[in-house]
């Protein structure tokens, strides 16, 4: 069955952004919604796919290869999703934005074989914390929806100042959460943190907002649902 959401370019103010709009009721969809909906996946993915394969490994169930060959297969299709997610869908995904993904995935590879060489050698223990650890690789693709949410934004204004700030969400607390809450930054600014990188890591939950610096020095947001 097609999906009932489609991805639209709509004109603002600010130049053209796109949205995800629902034919069934032909309202927007907040970028919030679209993330929420990715945070389910990941959850769902870490709960049912990397914890599972951990379990079955701790138990002897599967060896360490095969445990290794399923992981890299639930972190290829998570980050995939995700970037997918900020690129109105697979169906509208440029080359570009293909080859982002895969230099994301082939990333986290290198992170998969560290893991299992911590595994191989007794360094990591087939306890709760390799679940944890495990998790994390599903809880990545939160970065990179962000990730690629912020490329596309300065693909589609090239040559503007642009600007970012984190919007802090309730259940984070680490303390750059904390601090970065409501600052703008330059895009780029080694002072700014992108979600996914600080503190409380992977399972980071703020979200971002974009803006262009006016020659005034006003800062003109793109707005929350902006993509």
């Amino acid at each position: 069955m097609p999906s009932p959401f489609v991805w639209s370019e709509i004109n603002t103010p600010n130049g053209p952004q796109h949205r995800y709009r629902d034919t069934r009721t032909g309202r927007y969809v907040p970028a919030r919604q679209v993330r929420a909906e990715l945070d389910r996946f990941v959850d769902a993915a870490g709960r049912n796919a990397t914890r599972d394969l951990t379990g079955q490994l701790r138990d002897g169930r599967i060896g360490l290869a095969e445990w290794q060959t399923a992981m890299a297969r639930a972190v290829k299709n998570v980050n995939y999703a995700a970037v997918a997610a900020a690129s109105g869908g697979v169906e509208n995904m440029t080359a570009v934005e293909r080859g982002r993904a895969g230099a994301i995935i082939k990333k986290q590879y290198e992170y998969l074989r560290g893991f299992a060489a911590d595994i191989e050698s007794g360094k990591q223990p087939l306890d709760g914390r390799a679940i944890r650890r495990a998790e994390m690789y599903a809880q990545a693709g939160r970065g990179s929806f962000h990730e690629q949410r912020r490329t596309g934004i300065s693909a589609a204004h090239p040559g503007a100042s642009l600007m970012i700030r984190s919007i802090r969400h309730p259940g984070d607390s680490c303390r750059s959460c904390i601090e970065l809450n409501g600052r703008w930054f330059p895009m780029g600014d080694p002072g700014y943190t992108p979600v996914g990188q600080r503190e409380c890591n992977v399972s980071c939950r703020c979200d971002e907002e974009t803006a262009q610096l006016a020659d005034d020095g006003a800062i003109e947001s793109f707005g929350v649902d902006a993509f």
